[in-house]
């Protein structure tokens, strides 16, 4: 069955995600892979510290090279006690079935993940994870595989303010029979995001060495930091 694409629900989400202090946190959702995994696509949303309004966007990405293809952001004008109006709803999810169509993703496309540590998850470290891609008994695994997150400088994107941490970029490598680099740095020197954490780890379900890795990212912030997601892909 297919996973309705409609982002109605998801608003219940962003209220019960408001929060007293002044930073927000997003929340995210994996939306779906193309049919030759070779694109994948996810949404994060929340509530702007500052301003109070909500805001969903969404992002393609390339699964080879995590580089981003195309987008879409909304912002309503309306605070976090006030959902949406249903043209509103309405004309975001045109525009996300668009983009997806355009894409060739699949919500049914989806499939458990691999790994999986909400920001609620207090116990971990989110600096590496141990998982397997395959198990085939209570004690027989496809073997373990473990996934290491470090941080390297980035040159700080514009109007970054210079009272927050220096910006830094993800560096994810696989340890398994031998270490091997995920996410290549010589894509990007520039970044907006100061602080990375593991959240979730996804196994591209056409491509078998293929995954999908969600890290929870820390960025400036109207009031404080705000709490993103950044998404990365690559083979093992």
């Amino acid at each position: 069955m297919k996973r309705d694409l409609r982002i109605i629900p998801v608003f219940a989400l962003m209220l019960l995600s408001s929060a007293s202090s002044a930073e927000d946190q997003a929340w995210f959702r994996l939306i779906g892979f193309s049919e030759d995994g070779s694109y994948a696509a996810w949404e994060m949303g929340g509530v702007q510290d500052g301003s109070g309004f909500q805001w969903v966007e969404m992002e393609v990405i390339d699964t080879e090279t995590s580089i981003r293809l195309d987008g879409l952001e909304k912002v309503w004008n309306q605070y976090v006690d006030e959902l949406p109006g249903e043209a509103e709803v309405a004309s975001a999810e045109k525009d996300i079935q668009r983009i997806c169509s355009e894409w060739g993703i699949r919500s049914d496309t989806c499939q458990p993940p691999l790994v999986y540590h909400p920001v609620t998850d207090l116990s971990a470290d989110g600096d590496s994870v141990a998982f397997c891609m395959e198990v085939y008994s209570p004690r027989g695994n496809s073997g373990e595989i473990l996934l290491v997150l470090d941080t390297q400088p980035a040159e700080p994107v514009e109007d970054y303010p210079d009272w927050f941490p220096d910006p830094m970029l993800p560096l994810l490598t696989v340890v398994r029979d031998e270490r091997s680099s995920l996410f290549f740095m010589d894509r990007e020197s520039s970044s907006m995001f100061f602080d990375y954490s593991i959240s979730a780890v996804y196994r591209n379900p056409e491509l078998e060495n293929s995954l999908l890795v969600v890290l929870q990212a820390v960025s400036p912030g109207f009031e404080g930091p705000d709490g993103r997601f950044r998404v990365v892909s690559g083979s093992i």
